[in-house]
């Protein structure tokens, strides 16, 4: 078994280490950002994270920055659902974690809940994938919209951005909750 803290260790560097070891086993985070891979002779064969599996998993892996990483060697995928080499698998989580960057500077809770503003008007018009995302806006949590939504995480946030932007949603703190806006 391989114990990492995550704040010490970059995810990505010690995923590289288990794929380019030509490891087969559990990847285990436990952390702000859950997630579960599993490898097979240095490839990557399924992974799971925040209720998603197989490439939307994937995406957000690259949310990893933080955590205590537990390696199990020999434990076998349950339901293998990707065949992806370790070159990229290690280059989508570069990508991916450049791409989460600016998203996370505006969504960086994702405890508060997003909810319309009185700038909003309920005839404004949107298209069918913004309609699924602001569907769920005042329901729930960001993290709770990621979990139930069938759109990709960060398709989700990017959705979402133009509109809190332009004022016509804002994030609040969770119903009977002290915690402060950011």
């Amino acid at each position: 078994m391989l114990h990492a803290d995550l704040t010490e260790f970059a995810f990505p560097a010690v995923l590289q280490m288990l794929l380019q070891g030509g490891c087969s086993g559990r990847v285990r985070v436990v952390g702000q950002r859950e997630a579960e891979v599993w490898l097979r002779q240095g490839q990557v064969v399924q992974a799971g994270a925040m209720g998603r599996t197989g490439p939307q998993a994937l995406e957000l892996l690259g949310l990893i920055n933080g955590g205590e990483l537990n390696f199990e060697p020999g434990m076998d995928a349950p339901a293998p659902d990707l065949n992806t080499g370790r070159d990229s698998v290690l280059r989508q989580l570069m990508v991916d974690a450049g791409a989460w960057e600016p998203l996370l500077v505006i969504f960086s809770d994702w405890s508060m809940w997003p909810r319309f503003t009185p700038r909003w008007n309920p005839q404004q018009p949107v298209t069918r994938r913004q309609y699924r995302a602001l569907s769920l806006v005042g329901t729930m949590s960001l993290e709770d919209m990621i979990r139930r939504s069938d759109l990709g995480a960060r398709e989700l946030l990017t959705l979402l951005e133009p509109f809190r932007q332009a004022g016509l949603i804002e994030l609040v703190a969770p119903p009977n909750s002290s915690v402060t806006p950011r």
